[in-house]
């Protein structure tokens, strides 16, 4: 490092007009910018043990010149500009002192415009711009900085041309330790400002400084890997429970904590000297700075990807809710026409009677032949088809009302009231249906949802028959016990599903009815109420004339 550093981030634009259109709140940022600049360097000459214009001590203004500029935009150059220009006062020419702020200010824009064109973001979300980041540090803007700075000093005599590559090295190995360890914590700690607490930093700064001090003084561990190993794991975990931002202000803390001891000859490094010493202290500094950098990165990234990953899920569980309530409906919508269907079946002869009974009531009333035991009759008559249709009402408006909580209930009374509502449409096809069944066969679930799923297997066999040339058509429903097993078979003689679509017939919207306008929907929602909703099963196969439905529920 020099006693005069750069900053981060070149565009060519340096020269362009727009960096000095400063409006009034640029201008307080950039002196602002060029004080914590001059600070931070003229501290870094206060902890430094070394007097040369170069040495490998951390340089922490370079870090402040390269966040600044990456924060707040390319005019902050000038700050850095005018900071180390300030520096530079008493240690060498002015016009060497203007080279090197010149150089500084470069590279600030320099790693503003890298950063920008390698497309990484600011808030260092993903390793790819958490590398990125150390990468163009390492690799491009402190070798930029260190040839030139060197090659200015050089030219002032201030660096012997055969210790050039050495000065070279010292400087970008210091520069670089600095702009790692204040880089990405400013930007962090300002892209997250919002979810950070004041006092967290607080008790974080203040735990590890006396860490820092108490492992160094009063231990003291003199070796680099054994203070390592009792400091990085405790910055991991607080990366790790606290967030990436309290992760890297801690290791700042502990490498502001180490500088002022080892300034002091105190602590871990404050016995030896010379660039051996330096190295270890910047190692020491390096070393876990990129470690929180990488591990806490890829930690933070696997955290983010698994919320990000349990909010799919959770968007995926809704959408699936949504289609299934979606496919309910559909099937209920269906459902309601088949049941105005059936009601209509069910209607035509009382109606057919109450007609007929009119028609004798006006004929008699024409030939003056109305008595009052003929209308005692037609009263009695009418009023038993009017309950019949009323019954049937009844009948059906029980059927399709769901119930809520599930209840013990016999399928063999469910069968009769079943086949009593069908059997008028199944006639009218030419279906025969037959039913077989014990007196009482008790189970646990929804004997309306049950109803309505052996309710579409019928439907689904009365229009397996059309399009057939069948002499006779039979529908069977035999219901038997099998251990703690009801096994209710469903079999009709229309010729089989056929190999090929067998296992599909069970998906949702799959229909072979399209010139019937199937929706595709009965047999998906039979499965769902007997499988899913009862704890059932239920399965289809092919036996030698048709097809055959099975569905089998846990006795009570």
């Amino acid at each position: 490092m020099i006693i005069v550093k750069k900053g981060a981030s070149l565009h060519v634009s340096l020269a362009t007009s727009s960096l000095f259109h400063f409006k009034y709140h640029d201008l307080l940022r950039t002196l602002l910018v060029a004080l914590l600049y001059y600070v931070a360097g003229e501290l870094s000459f206060a902890v430094s043990r070394e007097n040369s214009i170069v040495t490998v001590v951390i340089f922490f203004a370079e870090g402040f010149a390269l966040g600044s500029v990456l924060l707040f935009g390319r005019k902050m150059a000038l700050g850095v500009f005018l900071g180390q220009l300030f520096l530079t006062q008493g240690y060498m020419p002015m016009i060497a002192g203007v080279g090197i702020a010149t150089v500084n200010a470069l590279e600030a824009l320099l790693g503003a415009y890298l950063f920008d064109a390698f497309g990484l973001d600011r808030k260092l979300s993903t390793t790819k711009d958490m590398f990125g980041l150390v990468a163009l540090i390492v690799v491009i803007l402190q070798p930029f900085s260190a040839l030139l700075g060197n090659l200015i000093l050089m030219i002032f005599s201030m660096v012997d041309p055969l210790s050039f590559w050495k000065s070279c090295f010292a400087w970008w190995f210091g520069n670089l330790v600095g702009q790692i360890l204040l880089v990405p914590t400013l930007l962090l700690l300002y892209a997250r400002r919002e979810d950070l607490l004041l006092w967290h930093l607080m008790l974080v700064g203040l735990f590890f400084a006396l860490i820092s001090y108490v492992l160094q003084l009063f231990v003291p561990l003199h070796n680099v890997f054994l203070l390592l190993s009792i400091t990085f794991p405790l910055i991991i975990y607080t990366s790790s429970v606290l967030g990436m931002p309290y992760g890297t202000f801690a290791m700042v803390t502990i490498s502001v904590v180490t500088l002022y001891l080892s300034a002091l000859h105190l602590g871990s490094f404050g016995e030896g000297s010379g660039i051996d010493h330096l190295i270890n202290l910047n190692f020491y500094f390096l070393s876990q700075m990129l470690l929180l950098l990488t591990i806490g990165t890829l930690f933070e990234e696997r955290k983010r990807r698994e919320t990000e990953l349990e909010a799919r899920i959770l968007q995926a569980l809704k959408e699936k809710e949504e289609q299934r309530l979606m496919l309910l409906q559909q099937s209920r919508l269906a459902q309601m026409g088949e049941a105005i269907n059936m009601i209509a079946h069910q209607w035509r002869q009382p109606l057919n009677n109450l007609l007929l009974l009119c028609e004798v009531l006006v004929y008699r009333s024409k030939h003056e032949e109305l008595s009052a035991e003929i209308i005692q009759k037609f009263q009695r008559e009418s009023t038993l088809q009017i309950q019949q249709m009323s019954k049937t009402i009844d009948d059906f408006r029980d059927f399709f009302q769901p119930r809520k909580a599930r209840e013990h209930f016999d399928i063999s009374r469910v069968l009769e009231d079943l086949m009593r509502m069908v059997e008028p449409i199944f006639k009218i096809e030419q279906i025969e249906l037959h039913c077989t069944h014990p007196k009482k066969t008790i189970v646990d679930g929804y004997p309306n949802e049950f109803a309505q799923a052996v309710l579409n297997i019928l439907y689904n066999a009365k229009d397996a028959f059309v399009g057939r040339s069948i002499s006779k058509k039979l529908v069977k429903l035999h219901l038997i016990h099998v251990g703690q097993w009801a096994h209710l078979e469903i079999w009709d003689n229309a010729g089989g599903i056929p190999t090929e679509i067998m296992g599909d017939i069970f998906n949702p919207y799959f229909s072979t009815k399209e010139n019937l306008n199937g929706t595709g929907l009965g047999l998906y929602m039979s499965k769902m109420i007997i499988q899913t909703h009862m704890g059932g099963k239920l399965w289809v196969s092919n036996h030698d004339q048709g097809a055959k439905f099975v569905i089998e529920l846990r006795l009570v």
